[in-house]
């Protein structure tokens, strides 16, 4: 494909500009450039990621990439060697990046996002535009090629225009709610230090490792995110919730979450408030 081929599937991209369908026509429109298997691009805004595009090539991959899309705003996106480049980023570039799973030193994030999903390859475009960080993640499946370096190529012609629409959808899905945004940075931090505290007052032989692991299942996070977040092993994170669910007398998730949803949900109205 000649650099200028890319220019009519470009303009398409600017034509669905805030529109419902944008996720699966951006997803169409890439696959026709440079052939991909999976999608996603995430902008950050004041701390706060979210999610404007995450589709694959059939519904059931889409819903597991949406999954794996949420986690990843959610407790993840930390541990991602790409998402670091954006701290010493020039404003004005948009880079490229290869990426093969094999080159990750961290075991679960590779387990998680790429060996579990089936990824071979990425590339990637980042950039910031007024402020805000996007990043597009562009994927291939094992049993396929790696990228090319025309597509490399291609997108680096590509690239700054592409990460532009991008950033519009995203401005004008916030005004129209056709992407449902929540400030989960901060507020889920503040949370989680309520939840865990009430915990404590609950049952006071609690540790606070035990408590603030707890506090973090109760609001939805997996044992690979608390392992990430807290810096330590998988197995140390479930020897914690062992002993704390003896403790507290309860035998799941569920009857943790039963326990203290009171709690999350007169906190996150006073939160929503403050």
């Amino acid at each position: 494909m000649e650099l200028l081929d890319g220019i009519e599937p470009v303009g398409e991209m600017v034509s669905l500009i805030g529109a419902r369908e944008f996720g699966a026509g951006f997803y169409r429109i890439a696959n026709d450039l440079i052939g991909i298997d999976h999608c996603t691009v995430f902008m950050c805004a004041n701390d706060n990621p979210r999610t404007v595009v995450a589709e694959a090539n059939c519904q059931k991959t889409a819903e597991r990439v949406r999954s794996l899309a949420e986690i990843y705003i959610r407790e993840a996106y930390v541990h991602d060697p790409v998402w670091g480049t954006f701290d010493g980023a020039p404003r004005s570039d948009c880079s490229t990046f290869l990426l093969s799973p094999t080159e990750l030193a961290d075991e679960g994030y590779r387990r998680e996002f790429y060996d579990k999903p089936n990824i071979k390859h990425e590339l990637a475009l980042t950039t910031i535009i007024n402020g805000d960080r996007i990043y597009a993640g562009f994927y291939r499946e094992n049993g396929r090629p790696d990228f090319s370096s025309r597509s490399v190529e291609l997108l680096k012609y590509c690239g700054r225009t592409i990460m532009q629409v991008l950033h519009k959808h995203a401005e004008i899905s916030l005004l129209t709610g056709a992407v449902q945004t929540e400030p989960k940075p901060v507020s889920q931090k503040a949370l989680l230090e309520r939840v865990r505290t009430a915990i404590i007052a609950d049952n006071c032989q609690l540790t606070a490792r035990e408590a603030e692991i707890c506090a973090s299942i109760v609001l939805g996070y997996t044992v690979l995110g608390i392992s990430m977040n807290l810096g330590i092993s998988v197995n140390t994170v479930a020897t914690h919730r062992k002993r704390a669910y003896a403790k507290l007398r309860v035998c799941s998730q569920n009857e943790l979450f039963a326990r203290y949803f009171s709690v999350v949900e007169s906190n996150l109205a006073a939160l929503q408030h403050n």
